[in-house]
């Protein structure tokens, strides 16, 4: 066996001709594990993360002073740090003994090791201070075993002829020197570099640089010119002369080139982010208190494998009837364990009674993932008890309900080895140590490491090869397409200063500067590139709307031509002469570039995208979508938008359930109506008579908060639910005391009616019911109701204008299900803790008396026209009609738009009509009608 090796050719593509000649090209990592497998020493993959975990072990054993400190108050990251300089120095060659007046990290890095290592050179501790090794040891390992093989005088047969070196041994940094010079007295041939080798001939390779603005006209301009060399004949059984240096990644490039039937590239850095590793931090964001609802919305909504038919749901982790019950639930209440969360299990376990004999399985399954589920959200682990066993524990669920479900799943089986390796990271962390939030997060983050991408899929072509670092260019001249030819910051490693390398030299070690180690990436970059006859470099000035700069590389291959020249031209000069813009290389109905030639098509002229002159949609009669009953927010629907209450209403268009669950103003309004609704009940069942005091309405704050408004309970949230509470205690003190105060006595709290409304439409009446639910209904001592809404909203004047004006259709329509022509009826802004009423007992403002007959006329009127349009088969989009008359769209400032809709109120009023904001900014809707988008 021959190899090619070099310090930076890990994962580089085999050299020609190594089906022939058995010649392989390795790099560091990749000659280890070779040599490993031929020695028989290789061993389980432990995972970095565990590692971590046995070297904090150690490091508190130590209790060394140096990093004590720092270890107290993150110990996770201590670890990590202190085990990368250890594996740095073991790297180096440095043996980590007792030595005179050591550094005080060289001390402490020796200290750690004598808790693993023992002092005298054996185990110390057992194996609860184990340290697996890590890379570092693997290569300390060989070189040790190969000095004793070396030293017997008999050197075993390594089945390696010759060792091709790209870099002297010499300049290597740490034991990688000793190790090729070990291999090449065990009989292995060392062919060492020419002195000067690597510098190519003069003038290669040729530069030739696209610059683009952005990258998707980099895209084109590399999609086409390898749709371009694509077409070239090649020779029979020739090896590919183009090669593509891709060292961003290509996913805006293979789109390109799949439009011109040609292979995708494929590359995409892995990453942290991917699903894979997402559903462990997210199940444990919902195991521990306080429960954030909009996170266990998404879980509860996650889905992680396709349909198995095509009419079918997703699958998800959670069962679909289980998904859909608690997603509604939380729709309704936004928290666990209240009443709507309650009558989920109840009616998954009536599911389970009524079932029959083929869906019991599959019914009893959801009942108990719904329960288990339950139990984790609605008794989540304390801060104070997250011990390795406890989150065991927890995560024991989601195990079987991922072996479950990844049967073959790629996604699925690396969640589940991210579940795998957390196990084990427990597993060796104290039993009896309390992981804070942060380490939790870093754990999950080290034991997920990076998944790769989805867009990581290359294709396979004849016309090109591929590789993501110029020293895997093979050299064999050519021309090479490099995409994505961006500065990037080298990763320098570990840095020792004078004393510590002084330290480190004593106890063995081989340190290098680090700008010699540098150089070896940039020469060996240097050297793949001046193996190519012609470099085609595709960049962008700016990615991710950030400026970028030109390579390294480029700097060095242009600083060369300019030395050459003589003539004092600068390094910046010689990249601009070779510097062409993408329309450069457009010509008369040809494209052409670096040989590459294509034909060019111009496409028709089209018309840029506008929005449409009006949102009113024409279909035929629709008489199914006449309501079957109604309620005030549909009939608020039918007078702002027709197509709102069609879309959502008639057609039963809905949102996903995860975005519906309440948050901000909604949700607070939602928990004290509810806490309003808490203490009228509470005082009717005890008999008391008078306003509750400031102590029991904070007590029923605090009471349905878990229920209502969990998220006021997560960390940093604390000053937003003092002040919420604060408010509400308040508010609603006031409430209550000027009810009193105003003679009147509270008889119902959330009463739900249901009245019948005769509707006279073109086609003949109709009868529909009516249903809603009035917040608060009080009556004074002769028996006169007043029905009062309570609205938790910023908007302090939005209410009493509709009051005001004679537009409060909401009240009018609660007085109306009373039946009462002497019902009084106003709002209670909880926010400002304020009545709007006519009653001066209420509100002292002196408002006049809402015309609660003209109001629900008005209402009526409204909805008995806009169905019979909708039964005609046009439904127009008032609301955002008025915008787009105005010349206005969705991105127009809300200020703007209100002084636009005042004045269509204004208009319509005089006509005897009225105008409702339907909020277009907050629409599901507004792709659909047009005002959000292209509507062609």
């Amino acid at each position: 066996m021959q190899i090619e090796f070099g310090w930076s050719l890990d994962n580089a593509a085999w050299a020609d001709g190594s089906a022939a000649t058995g010649t392989v090209r390795m790099g560091p990592r990749s000659l280890v594990h070779l040599l490993q497998t031929r020695l028989a020493l290789t061993r389980p993959d432990v995972h970095p993360a565990v590692r971590i975990a046995q070297y904090s072990r150690a490091i508190a054993a130590a209790d060394h002073p140096w990093p004590r400190a720092s270890f107290a108050a993150d110990p996770w990251a201590t670890s990590a740090t202190l085990l990368t300089w250890r594996d740095a120095a073991v790297a180096a060659g440095a043996e980590l003994r007792d030595h005179s007046e050591l550094p005080a990290r060289i001390d402490a890095l020796r200290s750690i090791e004598e808790q693993i290592r023992g002092a005298d050179g054996s185990a110390s501790g057992g194996p609860a201070l184990a340290l697996s090794p890590g890379a570092s040891d693997d290569l300390r390992e060989l070189v040790d075993l190969l000095e004793s093989v070396v030293a017997s005088g008999s050197p075993w047969p390594l089945g390696i002829e010759i060792i091709r070196c790209h870099e002297d041994p010499q300049r290597l940094p740490g034991l990688w020197g000793r190790l090729l010079t070990l291999l090449e007295a065990a009989g292995v041939a060392l062919v060492r570099p020419d002195p000067g080798s690597g510098a190519g001939d003069a003038g290669r390779p040729e530069l030739v640089i696209v610059e683009a603005e952005d990258e998707w006209a980099a895209a084109e301009t590399a999609a086409r010119y390898l749709a371009g060399r694509a077409a070239e004949p090649a020779p029979v059984g020739s090896a590919p002369s183009l090669q593509v240096l891709a060292t961003a990644d290509t996913v805006l490039l293979d789109q390109e080139l799949h439009r011109r039937g040609q292979a995708a590239l494929g590359v995409a850095e892995p990453s942290a982010d991917r699903t894979a590793l997402q559903i462990l931090p997210l199940y444990l964001s919902i195991a521990i208190a306080p429960v954030d609802v909009q996170q266990l919305a998404a879980f509860l909504d996650l889905r992680v494998l396709d349909a198995p038919e095509d009419d079918r749901d997703p699958i998800g982790l959670v069962p679909r009837p289980v998904r859909r019950g608690f997603l509604d639930a939380l729709a309704q209440e936004p928290g666990t364990g209240g009443p709507a969360w309650n009558a989920v299990l109840q009616q998954l376990a009536a599911d389970v009674q009524g079932a029959g004999p083929e869906e019991r399985p599959r019914a009893e399954t959801a009942l108990a993932t719904a329960q288990s589920l339950s139990d984790l959200v609605t008794s989540p682990l304390q801060p104070e008890t997250l011990t390795p066993a406890r989150l065991r524990e927890v995560t024991a669920w989601l195990q079987t309900r991922l072996r479950s479900l990844g049967q073959g799943d790629a996604d699925l089986l690396r969640a589940s080895a991210h579940l795998a390796v957390f196990h084990d990271v427990l597993d060796t962390l104290p039993a009896s140590h309390v992981l804070g939030r942060r380490e939790i997060a870093q754990i999950l983050e080290a034991a997920g490491g990076r998944a790769a991408s989805p867009f990581a899929r290359p294709e396979a072509t004849a016309a090109w090869c591929t590789c993501t670092r110029p020293s895997q260019l093979l050299p064999r001249g050519g021309d090479v397409l490099w995409w994505g030819a961006d500065r990037h910051d080298a990763a320098t490693g570990v840095t020792w200063d004078d004393a510590e390398v002084g330290a480190l030299v004593d106890l063995g070690a081989r340190i290098l500067d680090p700008a010699h180690v540098a150089a070896l990436e940039t020469e060996a970059g240097l050297r793949g590139l001046s193996g190519t006859d012609r470099l085609v470099v595709v960049r962008t000035r700016t990615r991710a709307q950030k400026a970028t700069a030109p390579a390294s590389l480029l700097a060095h291959l242009a600083a060369e031509r300019a030395g050459r020249a003589g003539h004092g031209e600068d390094v910046a000069a010689v990249l601009s002469r070779h510097t062409h813009a993408p329309a450069d290389a457009i010509g008369h109905g040809v494209w052409e570039l670096a040989g590459a030639r294509r034909e060019l098509t111009m496409p028709a002229r089209t018309r840029p995208p506008q929005l449409p002159g009006t949102l009113t949609k024409h279909a035929g009669p629709a008489p199914h979508l006449l309501p079957r009953s109604l309620s005030y927010s549909q009939a608020e629907n039918l007078l702002g938008c027709r197509q709102k209450w069609t879309y959502r209403s008639g057609l039963g268009i809905r949102p996903a359930s995860v975005s519906s669950v309440p948050t901000g103003n909604q949700m607070i309004g939602t928990l004290v109506h509810a806490v309003v609704e808490d203490l009228v009940d509470t005082a009717r069942a005890a008999g008391r008579m008078g306003p509750p005091t400031g102590e029991e309405i904070g007590a029923a704050f605090d009471a349905k908060v878990p229920q209502l408004a969990s998220e006021l309970l997560l960390p940093g949230r604390e000053v937003e639910l003092t002040t919420t509470r604060e408010n509400a205690v308040t508010s609603l003190q006031e409430f209550f005391a000027r009810l009193v105060e105003a003679g009147l006595t509270i008889t119902s709290v959330e009463s739900r009616f249901e009245e019948t409304l005769t509707l006279h439409l073109r086609s003949g009446d109709v009868d529909v019911p009516f249903t809603g639910f009035r917040d608060v209904v009080a009556e004074d001592s002769a028996g006169r109701p007043t029905v009062i809404d309570l609205k938790w909203t910023a908007a302090a004047t939005k209410y009493p204008d509709l009051f005001e004006t004679g537009e409060a259709l909401q009240l009018a329509s609660y007085a109306w299900s009373l039946h009462r022509e002497d019902a009084d009826v106003g709002y209670y802004l909880l926010k400002q803790g304020e009545f709007v009423s006519a009653n001066p007992a209420l509100d002292p403002h002196g408002r006049p008396t809402l015309d609660i007959d003209a109001a629900w006329s008005t209402t009526t009127t409204g909805i008995t026209e806009a169905l019979d349009a909708i039964r005609a088969g046009e439904v127009d989009a008032a609301s955002g009609q008025i915008l787009l008359d105005a010349g206005q769209d969705l991105a127009t400032a809300r200020t703007t738009a209100k002084k636009t809709y005042e004045k269509a109120r204004e208009a319509a009023r005089a006509d005897g009509g009225i105008v409702v904001d339907a909020r277009c900014d907050f629409c599901d809707f507004a792709l659909l009608c047009g005002l959000r988008g292209d509507d062609s």
